[in-house]
């Protein structure tokens, strides 16, 4: 498996390209934008196929460039059900707030449920239904590398914010408790910011920690 993280959009949110090496099989995690530095990636040899595009959630600055990817790549656009509006109306995606960009329409091809489980390749990815940051946001979860793309819900000694529209205080403790409760230790990609581990944060973030 590689993994690259390539910062999109206007205020540069994390996305992730993994890449299974044997089959040339890829995914996109969270598309802010589809700039060059997003294509030159694509390009290179080791990838034949970008399969999916996984959102973790359906704020504006996770899927600004989910519609041109898609046209690049032909790729099908997953999303939980909860977030599936924010694909299509920028009101629920938030992107109306922005004036120098204008959100393209994209229909989900893929409805995402907990526990549901995609292949990319070889590589095995577990969706974990994890609300609070919004109503449809989730967790992917690569047990074999034992690796979690966190998106909005935890990132390094902090959380996402809840105060936006589909936001829970309540939800999102619930969903931090359902993190620190899987066992043993995962490198933890999130939508912002830098890499983290799942242990630093169950011993480092004070939100994570008062949920035990």
């Amino acid at each position: 498996m590689k993994i690259y993280c390539v910062p999109q959009g206007i205020i540069d949110a994390n996305c992730y390209v993994l890449v299974d090496e044997k089959s040339g099989e890829a995914a996109l995690i969270d598309v802010g934008g589809f700039d060059n530095s997003l294509k030159s990636i694509l390009e290179n040899e080791e990838i034949k196929k970008v399969k999916y595009i996984l959102l973790t959630h359906g704020h504006y600055d996770h899927l600004l460039g989910v519609y041109d990817a898609k046209e690049h790549t032909g790729a099908k656009v997953a999303i939980h059900k909860m977030d599936k509006e924010c694909l299509t109306d920028e009101n629920s995606s938030l992107a109306y707030q922005i004036e120098s960009v204008k959100q393209k329409p994209v229909e989900p091809d893929i409805i995402l449920k907990d526990g549901m489980k995609l292949n990319v390749g070889n590589i095995e990815l577990e969706v974990l239904h994890t609300p609070g940051h919004s109503k449809g946001s989730v967790c992917f979860v690569c047990e074999s590398e034992r690796i979690i793309f966190s998106g909005d819900t935890l990132f390094l000694k902090t959380y996402g914010r809840t105060d936006l529209q589909g936001g829970s205080w309540s939800e999102l403790q619930l969903s931090l408790n359902k993190l620190a409760l899987l066992e043993g230790d995962y490198i933890v990609y999130p939508g912002h910011f830098m890499q983290t581990s799942l242990d630093f944060e169950r011993k480092h973030n004070r939100y994570m920690r008062r949920n035990k």
